[in-house]
């Protein structure tokens, strides 16, 4: 059974295809469920163009769902910090991380 997860975009159009670093959160029904993290992932628009991939569900940063999920398939769980100043925007903080 495919696991579930969800992410948060400002827009759409700045997800694109390949290898992303992305918060997610685990939509598992469990103890875990909404556990977020941080991870390195490739993506795809279609999920059954990724082999062993997951489901991404996508929303914006009001909440708005996306209709369609999109393929994932998490390559590394990343260290649940983020290096940068407290007042920095998180997703600048993200492109400083190798």
């Amino acid at each position: 059974m495919k696991r579930e997860y969800v992410t948060f975009v400002r827009r759409l159009s700045s997800l694109d295809e390949g290898v992303q670093t992305l918060f997610i959160k685990d939509l598992t029904p469990g103890p875990r469920k909404y556990d977020t993290k941080l991870v390195r992932a490739q993506l795809a628009r279609e999920p059954e163009s990724l082999s062993q991939g997951d489901l991404l569900w996508i929303r914006s940063e009001t909440g708005y769902l996306h209709p369609k999920a999109w393929g994932i398939r998490v390559l590394e769980e990343l260290p649940p910090h983020v290096p940068g100043q407290p007042w920095q925007d998180v997703f600048a903080s993200l492109k400083n991380l190798k």
